[in-house]
Parts: C-alpha cells; sequence; structure tokens
C-alpha cells in the first residue's frame, strides 16, 4: 500500500493577547464642608481686590467704553 503523507501537525491557534478590565478610576480627593463664615478672606490676603468695580465703572475701565446716552429706570 501507498504510503500517506503525514498530516500537518495540529498547531495551537494563535494566542489573542489577555485582555484586562479597565483599571478602576482613582477615588476622588475627600472634600472638606468649610462654614461660609469660616470661609472669609484675612484682611493681608494679596489676591484680595477691594477695588472691584461692576457694571458701568467696570465697562468703562476695561473696554474703554463712552457713555452715548444713559436712562433712568424709575
Amino acid at each position: 500500500p501507498a504510503a500517506r503523507p503525514a498530516a500537518p501537525a495540529a498547531s495551537a491557534p494563535p494566542s489573542a493577547p489577555a485582555v484586562t478590565a479597565p483599571a478602576a478610576p482613582a477615588p476622588a480627593p475627600e472634600r472638606h464642608m468649610v462654614a461660609p463664615e469660616d470661609d472669609m478672606p484675612e484682611d493681608d490676603d494679596p489676591d484680595l481686590d477691594e477695588s472691584a468695580l461692576s457694571g458701568h465703572e467696570l465697562i468703562v475701565r476695561e473696554l474703554g467704553a463712552t457713555v452715548v446716552e444713559e436712562f433712568s429706570n424709575e
């Protein structure tokens, strides 16, 4: 009888890279609650700006605006 050619050796399927679960997000830092009366700036705070402007004065200073006409709402 004729010899049969040897069957190719069964090879292991290519291994897929291991899928890992995504790492859990780091826990948020603990928030400390501060009472509003304790959240006052110190008198010597360099970031404390007491020359804060609002409304008309702020627009004039920051944008160089000129008042054309002013209305009085009564």
